[in-house]
């Protein structure tokens, strides 16, 4: 039993914690890159232009069926329809199964 406690001491102590808060510091920065990658992305900002594209189109569409609407319930029209959509497409994509 204390050659086992003495095991575990012996590489406890073998244990750098200078090269362990390296290791982690290193796998943190790929991480903070991949994430600003992301951000950053041409495809995030073309997803983030599809969709201002998408409610410019639903703003038109409801002003014109619409056209004596009030500002306010312009706007909540046109963020309640761009919410549905967005419900849609979840529930659309609901079923993919990622590997």
């Amino acid at each position: 039993m204390f050659d086992n406690l003495k095991k575990s001491i012996e590489k406890i102590q073998s244990i750098n914690p200078k090269s362990l808060w390296l290791s982690f510091a290193q796998s943190q920065q790929v991480n903070r890159r991949d994430y600003s990658d992301l951000l950053t992305s041409n495809i995030e900002l073309q997803t983030l232009a599809d969709e201002r594209r998408l409610e410019a189109m639903v703003g038109e569409q409801i002003k014109t069926d619409f056209p004596e609407i009030s500002d306010s319930s312009f706007e909540l029209l046109v963020d309640a329809t761009m919410h549905h959509i967005r419900k849609k497409q979840l529930q659309a994509t609901d079923d993919i199964v990622f590997k």
